[in-house]
């Protein structure tokens, strides 16, 4: 339902309308922003309002006593006035970077409409999460099984007095075996993301420069990905896995060192705290990267190196423009996902209360609307993640071919995807700012 609000009408009705359609497109996405402007405010104000009850008088019970205590009167009330300062702070922010990025919002909004069109025009490209996701579930079952097999091939012990079940006693050997078998999860795991994430890259990148000449986009990426790119995918899968498995490692040491004596205060606890937090940020940084450096390996199809500098010097030339392009995605990928899991929830709990037959035979609905949002935020997120990486693989390829038709005044191949792509042509989002 939420596609169906930003995306193209028809080709048959495209000619008469397309102009009507940019502009309604264009009045949902400014609608969104909008609305996440006021909603800020509107929160701040209501905690605002929230914070001058308490300030103007106590909270007493029905029957005239003190309720709540001074202290919890006095947390409430900055509480609120923190809550109330952050939301208006948002929303002030909000509003003047809209002022001054006027033109850079319009170029986002450009990207953001082109990246619908793209799952439009390609529908395949909504097979990819599915089937990557089935390949991890098959990895996890595999993985689970092997690892049962693994840890019985320790030392097994007698089991304790009324307790059926031996235990296993874990040795060096097996210990540095399951290290090695969970490494080599978080491996394969980041390996079909990775082939996931080029895939959709690869897709959209033939999708803006080959439109009208594509050929089942997807089926080209998938042969591309693994004819010509896999030490490239590989190799930026063992980076991610080798930080995840760092992190796994330092809260196996964390957990040690408290049961070798080591003293739980709070200087320990901030000490183990701060680095926990350094490695999820550089967790965090190391995903980034590896999702700009695949973009830019499917644009380019250079190496995983070559790509991830070109990204960071790609991004770092545009920041505002690759900023306010993530701020926006993420705004769009929740309202998706929103849309994507209430409406299908609140349909079948109308199906299940309403209809007659079905509601004899059910005693209460909380659980099935339960796995209505379930199965619907999953299918949503599988939805929104593919418009996720088509808009970041196009503002990419419209940086890139923006820089290059600047100092190339003929016949251009601006890059390579198996076979050179079009020469000098106006790029698909320039088009739609007109």
């Amino acid at each position: 339902f939420f596609f169906l609000m930003i995306r193209r009408p028809p080709r048959s009705t495209q000619s008469r309308s397309s102009a009507a359609s940019d502009v309604y497109k264009r009045q949902i996405v400014w609608l969104v922003i909008i609305t996440f402007i006021l909603g800020t405010t509107a929160l701040g104000a209501l905690f605002y309002q929230k914070y001058a009850k308490y300030n103007e008088q106590n909270v007493e019970s029905q029957d005239g006593s003190s309720n709540v205590d001074e202290d919890t009167k006095k947390t409430n009330k900055e509480a609120f006035m923190g809550l109330f300062i952050f939301f208006w702070a948002v929303a002030a922010i909000s509003f003047l970077l809209v002022c001054c990025f006027f033109n850079r919002i319009r170029l986002v909004i450009a990207i953001l409409k082109a990246a619908a069109d793209f799952v439009k025009d390609v529908c395949s490209a909504l097979l990819v999460p599915p089937v990557m996701f089935t390949f991890q579930i098959m990895l996890y079952v595999s993985w689970l099984i092997t690892l049962v097999y693994l840890y019985s091939t320790g030392e097994q012990k007698r089991p304790q007095e009324g307790w059926p079940f031996a235990s296993i006693e874990v040795d060096q050997r097996l210990e540095g075996q399951l290290a090695y078998h969970l490494f080599g999860l978080l491996w394969i795991n980041a390996f079909i993301i990775a082939l996931g994430q080029f895939i959709l890259a690869s897709s959209a990148g033939i999708w803006y420069f080959m439109r009208q000449q594509m050929n089942s986009p997807v089926r080209t990426s998938v042969f591309r990905a693994l004819r010509y790119h896999m030490g490239s995918l590989a190799f930026g899968s063992l980076i991610l896995a080798i930080v995840q498995f760092i992190r796994i490692t330092f809260e196996y040491i964390k957990k040690k060192s408290y049961a070798m004596g080591v003293p739980e205060n709070a200087v320990t606890k901030f000490i183990f705290k701060c680095m926990k937090c350094c490695l999820a940020c550089f967790e965090r940084f190391i995903k980034f990267i590896n999702t700009q450096a695949y973009i830019q390996v499917a644009l380019t199809g250079k190496s995983f190196c070559s790509s991830a500098i070109a990204a960071f010097y790609l991004i770092f030339r545009n920041t505002v423009v690759f900023g306010m392009t993530h701020g926006l995605s993420i705004i769009f990928v929740f309202v998706g996902k929103l849309f994507i899991t209430v409406i299908p929830t609140i349909a079948g709990f109308l199906v299940i209360t309403q209809v007659e037959d079905i509601s004899k035979r059910i005693s209460s609905p909380i659980s099935l609307c339960i796995c209505f949002a379930f199965i619907s935020y999953a299918i949503g997120s599988l939805f929104m993640q593919v418009w996720g990486m088509a808009s970041e693989t196009i503002l990419q390829a419209y940086l890139v071919d923006i820089e290059v038709n600047a100092n190339v005044a003929t016949n251009l191949s601006l890059i390579h995807i198996s076979e050179p792509t079009r020469l000098l042509s106006i790029s698909y989002a320039v088009f739609c700012l007109k």
